[in-house]
């Protein structure tokens, strides 16, 4: 898929304007606080994931201020204070807007759509700086990572972790009551089925997920259904500094997904029971639910290493990027869909050879990509310029919310 033509009026700093749009990469060159950020975060809203600071209840459609310009919200008695547009084509071709208001209201063509409905669509996935924390941020980093790249796997997967992550907070509530413990055990106990048929189809959906990611690390390209030994290195892998590997952590005494065996949904809904029954002392103790999705992670790891223990952070940098390019191929794969990419400042701190690489890799993808700076990251080094030729290129660039082609 990719975007034909984008509108937008009201929207942060942006200043109101109907674009056209090329195909390949769209570079878009500005000092900082100039809008560059605003305008991925336009594709980003338009494509079902909300703004890029939102928590997943405001991309779900909770609070919007922080999108609407300061002369929209002066003006209180319009119900709808910013508007995008938007024309994607491809697979598909799709119609989209996002109003504005107290609440987000999204479209596709004539009828409303939900979030999750919107990414099915125009898939599309996001790189911002504070993403390098895919490696060496906190398990809710690469939590937020895979749930993200779930949701555009399964359109169930958002509203069943939301249903989850309602019952965690329930067995929370009941954990920290102050009533006898006999009474509190026995409400306790009516929580582990669902918790856990729940959690165990959650994680399920990880471990295939999962399991496609690592293999595109391995090198395997083409369509992710089908396995194959003599298949050429994906772009992904070519990105990679030295050979890194994914795994699911089941946090909450169940080791690695793998080393558990767990094959299919039923299997994690038992150990996933069976974990809720036996932890609920420790769980009395520290007043909160210890096992579950809500607590894994996903592991990054090279040369027998932590990942963030062994990389720079230009090699990291690396990492991520083949991370979001294999994750891209997956949806893909699964949605029959090329996804469209939002690179927020993606080359600092990347070397000659790394900014090479990312180019010959975005070249090979064939699909839409989006790239901020405030330098074209493609036009320092000779062999960057080559390298990226393959890859139609326009530059754009943003003062002071107004954009222009170079």
């Amino acid at each position: 898929m990719e975007f034909l033509e984008t509108a937008w009026k009201g929207f942060r700093n942006l200043k109101p304007r109907r674009q056209q749009w090329r195909p390949g990469l769209n570079v878009i060159l500005g000092p900082n606080g100039s809008g560059k950020t605003n305008l991925l975060e336009s594709f980003n809203v338009l494509s079902g994931w909300g703004a890029f600071t939102a928590t997943a209840a405001a991309a779900a459609g909770g609070k919007t201020s922080s999108l609407i310009a300061w002369e929209a919200k002066e003006a209180k008695e319009a119900k709808i204070r910013a508007l995008l547009m938007g024309r994607a084509a491809g697979e598909r071709d799709v119609e989209v807007q996002a109003q504005i208001g107290a609440r987000m209201s999204l479209r596709a063509g004539n009828e409303r759509v939900t979030h999750s409905e919107l990414r099915s669509l125009v898939p599309s996935l996001s790189f911002l700086p504070q993403d390098i924390g895919l490696l060496d941020g906190s398990p809710s980093v690469r939590r937020l990572f895979l749930d993200k790249l779930c949701a555009l796997s399964s359109p169930l997967y958002a509203r069943r972790l939301a249903e989850y992550k309602q019952l965690v907070r329930h067995r929370t509530a009941l954990l920290r009551q102050d009533r006898k413990w006999r009474d509190a055990a026995s409400a306790l106990r009516a929580t582990v089925p669902p918790i856990a048929q729940l959690g165990g189809w959650i994680r399920n959906s990880r471990r295939k997920v999962v399991d496609l990611l690592a293999r595109a690390f391995s090198g395997v390209s083409g369509d992710l259904e089908i396995s194959g030994e003599n298949e050429p290195c994906s772009p992904s892998a070519a990105l990679l500094p030295f050979r890194v590997e994914v795994a699911l952590e089941l946090r909450g005494g169940s080791g690695r997904e793998d080393e558990k065996g767990e094959k299919d949904a039923r299997d994690a809904v038992m150990a996933l029971a069976a974990a809720l029954e036996t932890g609920l002392e420790r769980e009395r103790h520290a007043g909160s639910v210890l096992v579950g999705p809500h607590r894994d992670d996903l592991l990054f790891s090279c040369l027998g290493r932590p990942a963030a223990h062994s990389l720079s952070r230009g090699q990291k940098r690396r990492v991520v990027m083949a991370t979001i390019l294999a994750a891209g191929r997956l949806v893909e794969a699964r949605l029959r869909l090329k996804p469209i990419l939002l690179l927020d400042d993606v080359a600092a701190e990347l070397d000659a050879e790394g900014k090479e690489l990312m180019a010959q890799a975005l070249a090979d993808t064939g699909w839409q990509i989006f790239v901020t700076g405030v330098e074209d990251p493609f036009g320092d080094a000779p062999e960057t310029r080559q390298k990226s030729q393959k890859l139609p290129k326009t530059l754009w660039r943003v003062q002071e919310g107004d954009l222009r082609m170079v």
